[in-house]
């Protein structure tokens, strides 16, 4: 069939829906204006069960227009853009092909018939995963082979073919540079169902795995290809997972709002998200002050001497990780290190205290309980209080937070001799979690079936042990060890394997967010030599000298003008610290937006910030303002991260 025919037959069945559906919404819009009246106006006359009844029905047209308008909004974004794909497929044995079209929402007819297919749908995979010539789908345990007769993808706005090209790839590479090339228009993450490619789309359905890593380097869609895993299981398990049984760790509030609107562009409700530390103190009852992580970590770019900054870095040391596992094994030792008096006439010997306690794996608190159980029972003790007392004596401490403060104190490297009775520095929230789990047990979240974490490599490994405790279920983990902003870990992706049972690694070194030339200058700073980049030419990177602040603003203004006369519709000015950020935004003569922790959107097309909080984003402009001319000659995670947010220009102001 003629393509265009096809496109016009396609959105006259849509036009069709979307009338029918408003139809009915104006209808029960009156019919429930109708019933509130009549209950007003009836109040009086009405028993207690019509009252039920009809509070019952009106609630019931209320959550119908709610689901029919979202229908309609769906259909409203299919009459613009119904499909981006289509592929012919001649299954075994027969001898014509089949078109399939692929859209971003499947849609039947009247009749039942598929017009277009979800890009999560089975017969899909088709179109991300193979080349023309033999192929196959699977679809409910069962495989369907066949031959790809053809693969061709569309470029539709407003209804209207703008391209259509033929491939034999998964995505045509002019069709992929005009997608990459394109300029970002708003501070929110878009879908990628149009470019995904084949080893991206063999992760997003990998429905198998329990605990899934990605380490992508800058610009490989990690963060998107976790999303829309969640969007792709959402739709195959309809029956079992709901959004609302996935949680997303997420580093601030920003990105929280960067990311919020993938999901729902994809069908599916908004998850929740979550920072470490919210998600770290619903496991504490205990009135606890916990500083703010966000200021822990400018404290430690910014000052990284200080006595804040290197209590944070040991505590996210394997050493500090070490003397906390052997300090809670000290404790559990303590238990059978001498026999246990109980009365004149009763010991209980070492030996079988050792026994007793080395059988079991149980939070010690628990542990005591249980144990002081079958001591009593064997003894023929009335009770176990008295052996639970004198256990719990030997601990030395009553509650998990006085063991873990006591622990504090003998670490020299840390501890300096302050109260600290009913407060925690952020870095010892998740080390105090640990502890509370060894001494009394925290019962893990099982509605959560789904943990998302992006930004892996800016937590420790006892962050994942603790998380894993936690969470028991399925996960998601990405993120890239080249752009952690505290420091490289050793051995980080082989010790959160370690921790996560049933996991797979996967990596991606391709970069497709810049231009080639951007993605060539920023892995001078990396220490990953397999970092590739799609051939997308674009600008070659300024660097600009200055020779003090009033020419750095100079220059910097001179920029910002030719931004605002250009092609590209967002920029970043990415700073070395808050300092910075300040002295710049009082000196500059035009509107920018500041993000800083507790920013949520951003409402300018210019936005001034520090690295801390632009990671993550994407800027079709980057100013990097504060460079120092020797950065450039050194390795370093904060230049590679800050030169990888642009997307098609890079400019360095270098002193």
């Amino acid at each position: 069939m003629d393509e265009i025919a096809y496109l016009n037959r396609v959105i006259e069945k849509i036009v069709g829906k979307i009338d029918k559906l408003e139809e009915t919404i104006d209808s029960s819009e009156v019919d429930y204006k109708e019933l509130k009246k009549y209950t007003v106006d009836y109040k009086a006359e009405l028993d207690k069960y019509e009252v039920y009844n009809f509070q019952q029905t009106m609630n019931y047209i209320d959550r119908r227009n709610v689901l029919e308008s979202g229908i309609v909004g769906k259909l409203n974004y299919q009459r613009e853009v119904p499909y981006f794909a289509k592929v012919g497929f001649c299954y075994e044995g027969e001898k014509e092909q089949e078109p399939f079209y692929i859209g971003r929402y499947g849609l039947a007819d009247e009749f039942g018939e598929q017009l277009i297919y979800d890009w999560r749908a089975p017969i899909s995979s088709l179109y991300y995963d193979f080349h023309l010539g033999k192929a196959y789908y699977e679809s409910f345990g069962r495989k369907y082979h066949g031959e790809l007769l053809e693969k061709r993808q569309f470029d539709i706005e407003k209804g209207q073919i703008k391209l259509m090209v033929d491939t034999e790839d998964t995505v045509n590479d002019d069709f992929l540079l005009q997608e990459l090339g394109k300029s970002t228009s708003s501070y929110e993450m878009k879908t990628i169902i149009q470019t995904i490619q084949k080893e991206q789309n063999e992760v997003i359905r990998d429905n198998k795995t329990k605990n899934l890593i990605i380490q992508g380097v800058a610009g490989s869609g990690k963060t998107s290809i976790a999303l829309h895993r969640m969007a792709y299981l959402l739709y195959q398990r309809r029956e079992s997972l709901a959004a609302e049984n996935i949680l997303i760790i997420s580093p601030n509030h920003l990105f929280s709002s960067y990311i919020a609107t993938v999901l729902p562009e994809l069908g599916e409700n908004e998850l929740q998200q979550r920072d470490i530390t919210t998600v770290g103190r619903s496991f504490i009852e205990e009135t606890i002050a916990v500083n703010d992580r966000q200021d822990e970590l400018a404290e430690l770019l910014e000052n990284p001497q200080s006595t804040i900054s290197q209590r944070f870095l040991y505590k996210r040391s394997s050493k500090f990780l070490e003397n906390l596992e052997a300090y809670v094994e000290k404790l559990r030792q303590q238990l059978f290190a001498e026999d246990l008096k109980i009365s004149q006439e009763i010991v209980i010997s070492k030996v079988k205290l050792k026994k007793h306690f080395s059988n079991v794996q149980l939070p010690l608190f628990q542990l005591i309980t249980r144990v002081s159980g079958e001591l009593a029972a064997e003894l023929k003790l009335v009770h176990k209080k008295t052996i639970v007392e004198k256990l719990k004596l030997r601990v030395g401490e009553k509650d998990s937070f006085g063991a873990y403060l006591t622990f504090l104190k003998i670490l020299p490297e840390i501890y300096h001799g302050e109260n600290r009775r009913n407060f925690l520095e952020n870095s010892d929230l998740f080390p105090y979690l640990y502890f509370k789990l060894k001494l009394e047990g925290i019962k893990p979240n099982r509605n959560i079936q789904h943990l998302v974490i992006d930004e892996m490599q800016d937590y420790s490994l006892l962050h994942f042990f603790v998380l894993q405790e936690l969470f028991p279920r399925e996960k998601t983990i990405c993120g890239d060890i080249q752009q952690a902003i505290i420091d490289n870990q050793p051995d980080f992706l082989e010790g959160l394997q370690n921790i996560l049972p049933n996991n797979r690694l996967v990596e991606f070194n391709q970069s497709y967010r810049s231009s080639y030339e951007i993605v060539a200058f920023a892995k001078q700073f990396s220490h990953n030599q397999a970092l590739t980049a799609v051939k997308r030419h674009g600008e070659p990177v300024l660097i600009q000298p200055f020779k003090d602040e009033l020419d750095q603003i100079t220059q910097l203004s001179k920029q910002l003008e030719n931004f605002k006369e250009g092609p590209y519709k967002t920029c970043g000015i990415i700073c070395q610290n808050r300092q910075e950020v300040e002295r710049i935004k009082t000196e500059l003569q035009i509107p920018v937006s500041i993000i800083r922790k507790d920013t949520k959107i951003i409402q300018n097309d210019i936005v001034l910030t520090t690295i801390q909080y632009a990671k993550g984003l994407e800027f079709d402009t980057v100013i990097l303002p504060d460079i120092d001319a020797n950065q450039l000659q050194q390795k370093s995670n904060l230049l590679y991260t800050c030169c990888t947010r642009a997307l098609h220009q890079l400019i360095l102001l270098i002193k």
